[in-house]
């Protein structure tokens, strides 16, 4: 005769297990969620808060190495930090992947290619962990961006909250910006307005060529509109005269 006696529901329990991990994993998402809401409704913007933030995200999510970084003049400044990535302070130049990345209009996603330029770990040398690049975007205007190397692959709700965390990182970081002290400009008065011209230009990172056909002068003239630029603002070379341009509110898309 068959056996009747019903086996242990192994299966059962397995699955209340794991149902009510995925539900306290949600809770302290929410909690991280309004919390971080919470502090920067009562105090606002502050380094404290956003190495808090990136505490608390590393720990929930199983990340060793995380960051966030916001974007000034070409370069993306750390603003948090842990594990394996560079100082507080430090900027890395938005080239390659992460030029890609913030282009503009900004779009919702996010990246899992190892940036050898943001983490000191060489070569990702540390196959187990898993790479996320997160764009901070205010109306698809970048930001910054948020980095982390998780020990287990992040879910799709894990993502979501990520994405959510990275929104209101955007209106906090652009706000401080914004209401920071005004940029000293005091210093365009010294150009000529056909200086100003080129120099609002200089971003665009085009050729003397291509600024000649776009302001309609000779590339010569160009040229020597520079070496005034240079000399009038004691800058040594373009690169750090378009440097400048970017910090004065002029754009790369100038062209």
């Amino acid at each position: 005769m068959p056996n009747d006696t019903p086996s242990p529901p192994t299966e059962s329990a397995f699955a209340l297990r794991n149902a009510l991990k995925q539900t306290q994993v949600q809770i302290a998402h929410e909690r991280l969620f309004e919390g971080f809401g919470q502090r920067l409704f009562t105090s606002g913007w502050s380094e404290e808060l956003l190495q808090w933030l990136l505490d608390e995200m590393c720990m929930q999510f199983g990340a060793p190495h995380g960051l966030i970084s916001q974007q000034h003049a070409g370069a993306l400044k750390i603003l948090a930090q842990r594990g394996k990535t560079f100082p507080i302070g430090a900027r890395v130049p938005m080239l390659g992947a992460l030029a890609v990345w913030l282009k503009e209009p900004i779009h919702f996603e996010v990246h899992n290619q190892f940036v050898p330029s943001l983490w000191t770990i060489q070569g990702n040398t540390e196959p187990a962990l898993h790479c996320y690049h997160l764009p901070i975007a205010c109306q698809q205007h970048a930001v910054g961006l948020l980095g982390l190397m998780t020990s287990n692959p992040l879910n799709t709700n894990s993502l979501q909250v990520l994405h959510s965390i990275c929104g209101l990182l955007g209106f906090a970081l652009r706000g401080q910006t914004q209401t920071a002290a005004a940029i000293d400009d005091s210093y365009l008065q010294k150009l000529t307005p056909r200086e100003r011209e080129v120099f609002a230009l200089l971003p665009s990172g085009a050729s003397n060529a291509l600024l000649a056909e776009k302001l309609g002068i000779s590339p010569g003239t160009v040229k020597i509109h520079i070496e005034r630029i240079l000399s009038k603002l004691d800058l040594n070379d373009r690169t750090q005269a378009a440097v400048k341009a970017v910090e004065a509110g002029f754009k790369s898309d100038g062209l």
